[in-house]
């Protein structure tokens, strides 16, 4: 069972707001090794984090956010729960954390052990995003259970894997949103949330 409490908790600190925190360098690096190595501990293994591929990935994602970043102020909440899957997508298409000491079941009954390097990745971004939304709104973000599917993690994977833009899908999924797969990293063409 997913609990994100136990990631939010080992996020470095910082003085500044985590919207800010996050688009720097020092502290995005340190809060993803962090994170691994708390998945790490969990999950009974040892992850291996490329920095440089880090550092790509996010002065990608760094350029992508503010290419997309939405002139109306009535759009800024919806595009805080869109920039992470942006993260996502980055991550994914460099991935800079690799699994150096696997754990040992020979058949994975569960996602961190089907694909442990996609897994530190997404709930990294659901960490921050969960982090940043709680102090920039004061909402708490609802995760849908298909965290615990291994069918989920298994299409997203493998369509992931295919074509990186997939991941940014796929993190929407799992906020019970339903992305436009033909587009899944353009803010201009996301599905409209139903309320």
């Amino acid at each position: 069972m997913f609990d994100l409490s136990q990631f939010i908790s080992h996020l470095p600190p910082t003085n500044k707001p985590l919207r800010i925190a996050a688009r720097q360098l020092h502290w995005f690096r340190s809060a993803f090794r962090s994170h691994a190595a708390t998945c790490g501990e969990i999950m009974g293994c040892h992850f291996e984090i490329d920095d440089l591929k880090l550092t790509h990935a996010f002065v990608r994602w760094l350029e992508s956010i503010e290419q997309q970043r939405p002139q109306q102020k009535t759009d800024r909440r919806e595009f805080f729960e869109f920039a992470p899957s942006l993260m996502l997508r980055e991550l994914v298409s460099d991935m800079p954390v690799r699994l150096a000491l696997p754990p040992q079941p020979a058949t994975p009954s569960t996602p961190s052990e089907f694909w442990p390097e996609g897994y530190v990745a997404t709930t990294f971004c659901i960490t921050v995003y969960a982090a940043t939304m709680d102090q920039e709104f004061g909402s708490k973000v609802e995760i849908d259970s298909v965290i615990d599917d291994l069918r989920f993690w298994w299409s997203f994977r493998e369509n992931a894997t295919e074509d990186s833009k997939y991941a940014s899908a796929f993190f929407q999924k799992l906020f019970g949103r339903e992305p436009n797969w033909t587009f899944p990293t353009s803010f201009g063409a996301r599905t409209p949330p139903s309320h």
